[in-house]
């Protein structure tokens, strides 16, 4: 039986607590590689609690160091990106992407001492077209995870983000249920209206799937299990691994690999990080049948508000917390009307 601080300590992510701590001993994808550009402008980057920046440099290489410059605080992301490395507005002091410090020009030559200052930085790697951001004290960092959508060769592969108003296991967790799907995303469709083969019928036909668990070294494997009329057995796999990745069995697995990275932001805001891999089947909806492979009429993509420099401004859909509080609050007729 849990206790009431189990919570805090599944959610809270910042130094210095449990998960938060764990979570730091792994390779954390943060953002899309195309987001920063040589030279150009530092990015705002809010991870586990922590406000960084990010930057490329005129060598192309990465930079996140803590947005505070060392010397007054200053924030970096106001710096001048240039000739490899950010230079705070301050006082010049200007920093590489291993957060060492290069120039101090506001202190005379003899009583320089740059080389004794250092902006907290953290050790970065790009693959499968992600900046990944490793945050803990190991001397050697681990290895990268070995999801196969990392492998999957690059006119083959497409990553999205989402921002989510939610602690990372409040999203997690509707990723791993795989019941919920008949009733969110399918309600609306009879079992009918799908042809013989399509990936959701089974979903729609049993809404009520039993389970099977097992324990990995990695995380969890389960699967979601709905006899079939002909004695067969329908099976949706799905993956759970440490410390916040699922691989939902949303397509076909022989031309179709996914994995969704839920990094929290803060201990409130979280992104989506969706790497897929291969090319899943396509086909069209028709007003007769569901075409194997096709998608769900009615459960359309999101929408995309502009990028801002703000902490929590990127990757926000148009459709958040705000937007359904404001259709959802009564109006002055639907007030009258319901008091009358």
């Amino acid at each position: 039986m849990s206790k009431s601080t189990d919570g805090q300590d599944l959610t809270l992510v910042g130094p210095g607590t449990v998960m938060g701590e764990m979570m730091r001993q792994y390779w954390i994808p943060a953002a899309l590689s195309s987001e920063l550009s040589v030279d150009g402008d530092p990015m705002r980057l809010m991870l586990l609690g922590e406000q960084l920046i990010a930057f490329r440099d005129s060598s192309g290489r990465v930079g996140v160091l803590d947005h505070q410059c060392p010397h007054r605080c200053a924030s970096l992301f106001l710096g001048r990106n240039e000739q490899d490395g950010i230079r705070c507005v301050y006082h010049g002091w200007k920093f590489d992407v291993d957060g060492r410090c290069l120039e101090m020009p506001n202190v005379p030559p003899p009583q320089d001492f740059k080389e004794k200052v250092r902006a907290k930085s953290y050790r970065v790697r790009e693959c499968a077209g992600l900046i990944w951001v490793y945050m803990g004290a190991r001397a050697e960092a681990p290895p990268m995870p070995m999801h196969e959508a990392l492998f999957v060769p690059e006119q083959d592969l497409t990553v999205t983000i989402l921002q989510r108003e939610a602690n990372w296991l409040q999203g997690l967790e509707g990723d791993i249920d795989t019941s919920h799907f008949g009733f969110l995303h399918a309600g609306h469709i009879n079992p009918d209206d799908f042809e013989e083969g399509h990936p959701a019928r089974h979903t729609v036909s049993n809404r009520a799937p039993e389970y099977k668990v097992t324990e990995t070294d990695w995380g969890t494997m389960y699967g979601a299990f709905r006899p079939e009329a002909d004695d067969r057995m329908h099976w949706r796999m799905a993956h759970f691994s440490l410390p916040f990745w699922t691989q939902t069995p949303n397509a076909d697995f022989a031309d179709h690999v996914v994995a969704k990275a839920w990094v929290p932001m803060d201990d409130t805001h979280t992104m989506l990080i969706s790497i897929y891999g291969g090319r899943a089947k396509g086909a069209t909806y028709s007003s007769s049948k569901l075409k194997s492979g096709g998608g769900i009429p009615g459960a359309d993509g999101l929408d995309y508000l502009p990028n801002t420099t703000d902490w929590y401004g990127r990757w926000r859909a148009v459709q958040n917390i705000g937007s359904i509080a404001k259709l959802s609050a009564p109006t002055r007729s639907t007030r009258a009307s319901a008091t009358s």
